[in-house]
């Protein structure tokens, strides 16, 4: 009887591999279903920031929406082309059509020795209440809109946590469609904003992310000692840096370490980093224990390499990088760069290496064992140990000169500029192979 059973386990364990195996093999295309997206550009990154400073005033602080928020064919498309940059080989793009917006995405698959195509496609009308996508199609297969939506929401409270799913059902309650504009009502309160950043970030690093009380706590930390004078006002950011892991690795163990080193990571930033920071990871940089405090220090002046933003990306690019994963950090830093050529002088690669350069730093303390910390941070004894001088890289340039000499942030000039830094970070003393 055991026997038995056990055969027809095996039977229907097999039978369910090669069930799943054929549906994969049946949706899966070896051509996408559209071009692929070009290199994203500077006028992308404007729409981007500017759809996350309407998305907030458009959600309002509650339940009940405040503004529509209104974007064209054309700048859902500019945000489109930047989301790829985080999944490589991803294309998408939305068109309108009547009285309904067309949403189409190809993405890349591996299978066996080559690459095929999940192309899927669907057509959203006009709505009022909840969205109910119509002609959805999974490769060939057309898929019944419930049950989409249900596997969309499962998905996403599965796989990203903090009820993700449910909030962005939820949180789009009418689309309307106006010649090429689209126009959303949004209702999301902080708590569903913030459950959605945490989930996303907590997705990307593999686990959950540290509590904005444990922010708060090194945030307070830093600034006591800013106020005490225990922390430069003036002068070279290496001291913040000691003070920093030193305060994360006290009393951490293997398996607090990680988040013990975001967490202080997220602080250093919120007090030195990029002052746009918070628009990034919304409120998950700190609570109310730390709004009301009158600081009589700051590191404004602080400089790493010799500049105060350098100081701002190295730290901005290391807390990203401890919160998500290197894609999203150099994307993030990336689409800084493209946005500075047209609004703030240039693409700079000095600013590129100085992200990268905190990147780096992120990735060898967050895999490093407590034991090992000490004899790290040992070899921080200038700022040239953590980040790359700035000799030969090239610096500040307008969008037309670097249209002209890089093409794209899809060249191979401008990866090989990349590369270059790459390799003299390895070199750093932080990194350098060690008898």
């Amino acid at each position: 009887m055991l026997r038995l059973i056990g055969r027809l386990v095996v039977f229907v364990l097999v039978a369910g591999v090669l069930a799943g195996s054929a549906i994969y093999v049946m949706v899966l295309d070896d051509h996408p279903l559209i071009a692929e997206s070009s290199a994203p550009k500077p006028q992308d990154v404007v729409v981007a920031r500017s759809f996350v400073h309407s998305i907030r005033s458009a959600a309002g602080n509650g339940t009940t929406p405040t503004e529509p928020l209104v974007m064209s064919e054309t700048e859902l498309n500019s945000l489109l082309r930047l989301g790829a940059r985080f999944l490589p080989g991803l294309r998408s793009d939305l068109r309108i059509a009547g009285d309904s917006a067309v949403l189409r995405a190809a993405i890349p698959v591996p299978y066996m020795r080559a690459v095929k195509f999940l192309n899927i496609s669907a057509r959203i009308p006009e709505f009022e209440g909840q969205v109910m996508p119509t002609d959805i199609r999974v490769g060939p297969v057309p898929i019944p809109p419930g049950l989409a939506l249900e596997i969309a929401r499962v998905g996403a409270n599965t796989a990203i946590g903090n009820g993700v799913g449910d909030t962005v059902l939820g949180a789009v309650t009418r689309m309307t469609i106006d010649d090429q504009n689209l126009s959303f009502d949004l209702a999301m309160d902080d708590m569903g904003k913030n459950g959605i950043m945490r989930g996303l970030f907590g997705t990307m690093r593999g686990a959950d992310m540290p509590m904005a009380s444990q922010i708060d706590r090194y945030y307070l930390m830093i600034r006591d000692a800013m106020d005490r004078g225990d922390l430069p006002t003036t002068g070279s950011y290496l001291p913040y840096l000691h003070f920093t892991l030193q305060a994360a690795l006290e009393g951490s163990t293997p398996e607090t370490l990680p988040n013990a080193y975001t967490a202080a990571m997220f602080a250093l930033t919120r007090v030195c980093g990029a002052r746009d920071f918070p628009l990034i990871v919304g409120r998950l940089i700190g609570g109310e224990l730390v709004a009301d405090r009158d600081w009589r220090s700051d590191c404004d002046e602080v400089t790493l390499n010799g500049r105060i933003d350098s100081r701002r990306h190295f730290t901005t690019a290391a807390a990203l990088q401890a919160a998500s994963n290197r894609g999203f950090a150099v994307s993030v830093g990336e689409f800084k760069e493209l946005y500075d050529t047209l609004q703030s002088g240039g693409f700079d690669f000095t600013d590129l290496a100085a992200n990268n350069s905190g990147i780096r730093m992120s990735n060898r303390l967050m895999t490093a064992p407590p034991q090992d910390w000490p004899a790290l941070l040992a070899r921080l004894q200038t700022e040239n140990d953590v980040i790359v001088p700035f000799d030969d890289i090239p610096q500040i340039m307008s969008q037309a000169e670097f249209d002209s000499r890089y093409g794209s942030v899809d060249s191979a000039e401008y990866a090989a500029v990349l590369d270059a830094i790459e390799a003299r970070i390895d070199t750093l003393a932080l990194h350098a192979a060690r008898d």
